[in-house]
């Protein structure tokens, strides 16, 4: 069969047929489209394999991409605008020139509206990450067809910027018709399927239901274990987001032990400062009993957060929550009356009005001023009816984190998302002690937030 041939089978989104029609391809442009299809389907030597073999850095840059090699992506595509230098830079938390590259793209390419909204939704801006998201799922449909895998990334996306947002409903739907359309394509084993039950985990912890979340967290590890081995990066991620699960479901010893895996991996791989390694030290710092290593732990999340992502980032109200539930148990009330106070700040203008960790951070202060009494208020400007209105019961939350991340683009990168908002930052509500604890996540894992 002819290139012709497997882009047609293509559009109609046939990628098994279309690899088939390439099996004997020779020129450029068949072993480029071939190269594409291999990463598709996650193998990656062969999709390299094909790219030298073309000559084609672009799409070498694409397969460095999916092998989590964005240093590499970056290098190959050096003084290029494309959308493989864009995902290089966002996979490595540059977001600023991540944004300037897809902002020089056509407004035409779903792919680059694609990286745009998950730049958006990284920042927190949700409200302009759905304006690009359901732009890309637009065009991505157009061109490529409601059952393409483009499309199926652009679901997915949005279903991490409603997660993150507090949509949870929304962010479920879109996820369940990105698994279906990953499903049918290559079947149930596939990477970008682990990815999606990664985040259908994180948006269930997120809204603290961590007995639907289990499964899909656990089916993830499994997928990712079978098809790289228990030292992968990608899952270390999937560890690291069904860690702070478990802790919401009393679990923590194996908790414990995922999350300690996972953060050598992460701090081998990724680095100390970066958002997915704070998430797992977020979370970690959740499953600890003694007070004092729980808030050194928290700290050197909040402090690659704050590193990575700002000091008005979303993400951060999840770790400063816990640091003020934690600084309650240490008899610091003071202290943690400044970072709940922080938490809200930033979360105010940012999420929906009843999202669980604004909630959460609310509720926490309110119990506190509540408990410190009109003669005993700790800056001598609270009233009793603000401690009665910001208190709703008896226990104080903190939270864990789960990141969710991005699928496979036409491009066929799977980036993983690091936003705080890879696996997106999706908070976890911990059952154990009646706390909450929050963990950062995307495309792998969420946060766990505590009560006290």
């Amino acid at each position: 069969m002819s290139l012709a041939e497997a882009v047609e089978l293509r559009a109609r989104c046939d990628y098994r047929g279309a690899l088939a029609a390439l099996a004997h391809a020779d020129g450029v442009e068949a072993l480029v489209a071939r190269s594409r299809l291999h990463e598709d389907f996650g193998d990656y030597a062969s999709a390299r394999a094909d790219a030298e073999q073309a000559g084609d850095a672009v799409r070498l840059a694409g397969v460095a991409l999916a092998e989590r090699n964005a240093d590499e992506a970056l290098a190959l595509t050096a003084g290029l605008v494309c959308v493989e230098r864009g995902g290089a830079l966002e996979e490595l938390a540059r977001l600023d020139e991540a944004a300037a590259v897809y902002a020089s793209l056509p407004d035409d390419d779903p792919l680059a509206r694609l990286g745009r909204g998950s730049v958006c939704c990284a920042r927190g801006d949700y409200a302009e990450a759905e304006r690009e998201l359901l732009v890309a799922l637009e065009l991505a449909e157009s061109r490529f067809g409601a059952w393409s895998i483009e499309a199926a990334g652009a679901l997915n996306a949005l279903g991490m910027t409603y997660k993150y947002w507090g949509r949870f409903d929304d962010g479920r739907q879109m996820y369940e018709r990105a698994l279906a359309i990953l499903v049918r394509a290559f079947g149930d084993e596939h990477a970008d399927v682990a990815t999606v039950h990664h985040n259908l985990g994180g948006l269930e912890h997120a809204r603290r239901d961590f007995a639907a979340a289990e499964p899909h967290a656990r089916r993830s590890v499994e997928l990712r274990r079978r098809a790289l081995g228990d030292d992968h990066l990608a899952t270390a991620e999937d560890e690291a987001a069904l860690a702070p699960i478990l802790h919401g479901l009393g679990q923590d010893a194996e908790a414990e032990t995922l999350l300690r895996h996972a953060i050598e991996i992460l701090e081998r791989e990724l680095g100390a400062g970066h958002p997915e390694t704070a998430a797992a030290w977020n979370n970690l710092a959740g499953v600890l009993d003694d007070p004092e290593a729980a808030a050194d732990a928290y700290r050197r999340a909040l402090a690659a957060k704050e590193a990575a992502l700002g000091l008005q980032h979303p993400s951060l109200a999840i770790t400063l929550n816990n640091l003020g539930v934690n600084a309650r148990r240490r008899g610091c009330d003071g202290e943690a009356e400044a970072f709940y106070r922080r938490a809200i700040a930033i979360l105010e203008s940012r999420v929906e009005h009843d999202h669980p960790t604004l909630t959460r951070a609310r509720e926490n202060l309110g119990r506190l001023l509540e408990e410190s009494g009109p003669s005993g208020r700790l800056e001598g400007n609270r009233t009793e009816e603000e401690a009665v209105r910001l208190a709703s019961n008896t226990n104080e939350d903190a939270e864990a984190e789960v990141e969710a991340h991005r699928i496979a683009t036409n491009s066929n990168e799977t980036v993983d998302r690091l936003a705080t908002n890879k696996n997106e930052t999706v908070e976890r509500l911990a059952g154990n002690k009646n706390e909450t604890v929050e963990r950062l996540a995307a495309n792998t894992n969420e946060e766990t937030a505590e009560d006290v």
